[in-house]
């Protein structure tokens, strides 16, 4: 919900506010397929996802100098700062919560969040491979 709070203070929805943060955050050029697998959109939503991105001047669209026929997407670095101040309130909120907490217990609970992740992880391929049109491309001539 905080998530969308903020997207709404950009006129974004929630998987372009996590493009736009992911952009800004990582320094390096993505390609629409790894914005896809952040997001979990298809290729076409991420598209127009890129559009309306670029078209508020989070991002631009570049040719890959190592292989001119792939696209990457870049922050522009011209909201980056609104981006940062707009997270400043979880970032402080979130600074409190930890500071009552014990190195060795944010060690268990770090430890807990992270095999929590490694089960959600591998719960989603499960339900991916399962999936009739999984099944149906895995069986399909190449």
């Amino acid at each position: 919900m905080l998530r969308q709070a903020i997207a709404d203070r950009f006129g974004l929805g929630p998987s372009d506010l996590k493009a736009a943060d992911l952009a800004s955050r990582t320094g390096a050029a993505l390609t629409a397929g790894q914005i896809a697998d952040a997001t979990g959109l298809s290729n076409s939503a991420v598209t127009a996802l890129l559009d309306r991105l670029e078209r508020q001047g989070f991002i631009e669209r570049r040719r890959d100098l190592a292989d001119c026929r792939r696209v990457v997407v870049v922050s522009t670095g011209k909201r980056e700062a609104e981006l940062a101040l707009a997270f400043q309130p979880l970032f402080r909120s979130t600074q409190q919560v930890l500071a009552r907490y014990s190195v060795a217990e944010l060690e268990l609970l770090a430890g807990f969040m992270r095999q929590l992740a490694e089960a959600t992880e591998d719960l989603i391929r499960s339900m991916r491979l399962s999936t009739p049109s999984a099944a149906a491309r895995s069986s399909a001539p190449p």
